[in-house]
Order: C-alpha cells, then sequence, then structure tokens
C-alpha cells in the first residue's frame, strides 16, 4: 500500500475486503497538520486512491491554534470512527495500533542514526511513594518510541488533553511534546507533575526481541552488558 498521497505521510492505514468489495481509512500527516479519510469503495487493495492521489472524503486538523499533539489525538478519533464505519476496517486492536503508528512516526521525525542507545522512563509523585515504569536500553529511535508510549497511556496527559489551555500552542503540554518529538538525545520533561525522561543510563536486556534484530549502540562511556 502507499505511503505518502498528495503530499501526506500516511502514517496508518488499513484496507479491508467485505463480499466482493474493499473500503479502507487512511491517517496522513503533512508538517505538523492531520488528516483522516475514507478511500474509495473499489474492487482490490489497490483501488482505494485515485491516480493522482484522490480520496472518496477527509477531515483535516490544522488550526495553528493547537499544537500538533492535540491535532494529532482529534485525527486519531475521527479515524477511529471511520474505521468503524468503513467495511470490516476497525477491530478491538484497532485503537491502540492506530496510537502506536502516532508513536512511531514522532519517534522517526528526527533521524537518530549514530545516536547511542538509550532508556525512557516515567514516574509519577504519590503521597505514600512514586509510581514508576520504564524501559531497559534500547535504540535511540525505539527508547522515544516507548517514550511517547509512556506519555499517551499516563493519566495526567490524557487529563492535561481535557484542559483546553492546555490544547494550545505554548502550553505545557506542548512543549513536552515537541520536547520529545524534537529530541535527538537525553532529555527531561514534565505534564502536571508527572516526570518523562530519555536517558543514557539503565540496563540492557537480552531477552528482548529488539536486542536480536536491531544492533546496539552502547554509549562510550559504558561497557555493552549490565
Amino acid at each position: 500500500m502507499r505511503k505518502t498521497v498528495q503530499g501526506w505521510t500516511l502514517v496508518h492505514q488499513k484496507r479491508s475486503e467485505w463480499r466482493g468489495e474493499f473500503d479502507g481509512v487512511f491517517l496522513g500527516e503533512r508538517d505538523g497538520a492531520w488528516v483522516a479519510g475514507r478511500m474509495f469503495v473499489g474492487k482490490s487493495m489497490r483501488d482505494g486512491f485515485g491516480e493522482n492521489g484522490e480520496w472518496w472524503y477527509a477531515r483535516y486538523y490544522d488550526l495553528p491554534t493547537e499544537h500538533e499533539a492535540y491535532r494529532a489525538l482529534r485525527a486519531v478519533r475521527e479515524y477511529i470512527r471511520l474505521a468503524k464505519e468503513a467495511a470490516d476496517c476497525w477491530d478491538y486492536i484497532f485503537d491502540q495500533r492506530a496510537g502506536e503508528a502516532v508513536d512511531q512516526h514522532w519517534a522517526n521525525r528526527v533521524p537518530l542514526e549514530g545516536v547511542a542507545d538509550m532508556s525512557s522512563h516515567w514516574v509519577h509523585p504519590g503521597q505514600t511513594g512514586d509510581i514508576r515504569e520504564g524501559t531497559y536500553m534500547l535504540p535511540a529511535a525505539e527508547a522515544k518510541y516507548d517514550l511517547l508510549k509512556l506519555m499517551r497511556k499516563a493519566y495526567t496527559v490524557h487529563e492535561a488533553f481535557r484542559d483546553p489551555t492546555q490544547r494550545k500552542t505554548g502550553s505545557q503540554l506542548h512543549t513536552a511534546y515537541q520536547t520529545a518529538i524534537e529530541a535527538a538525545g537525553p532529555v527531561r520533561l514534565s505534564v502536571a507533575g508527572d516526570g518523562f525522561d530519555l536517558s543514557y543510563h539503565g540496563r540492557y536486556n537480552d531477552t528482548d526481541e529488539r536486542w536480536l534484530r536491531i544492533p546496539r549502540n552502547p554509549h562510550p562511556d559504558r561497557k555493552m552488558g549490565n
């Protein structure tokens, strides 16, 4: 299937057959703007877009007063709605896969070839002790992907998106997401008291499947291993 259409990077897409016809949906990004749309109904997996990349229907999210993370969230919600209307495109893990695709897209926006392995961490301060979650040492882009996933699943981040003041450019939520997306090395950020960071510190784990398929790049100041 296509990777781009009319200048938009296709972040996620799904096309399925139902009773001899094919229907599909797509989610795209271009220069920080987002789009969610329906493909044409057709007779194959390849005829969802026209010869010049036309589509059947789309809704755009590009208001300059809203920061990109909120525009993406709105686009994903519309994408999920459209998938439920399209023939056999939505299932119980579709929502999760769409969110992960956005995180993966952002994690690879800044080239990180040659950047040393990192780990991601999240901490939520509590009266009876901090709640913590993190990852083992991973290639930089994978670690940043995990950082964005930690942010997406955090309750404080979810609540921040509900605050109209946090949806605007220049807000704390905007700063946090821009810092994470643009990171080319270690970063530390905060959303409503929750702390998130990328770091060169951590432990390696040779049972992680990503250990086997991606070359490791340990920081020059440390030796490989735990």
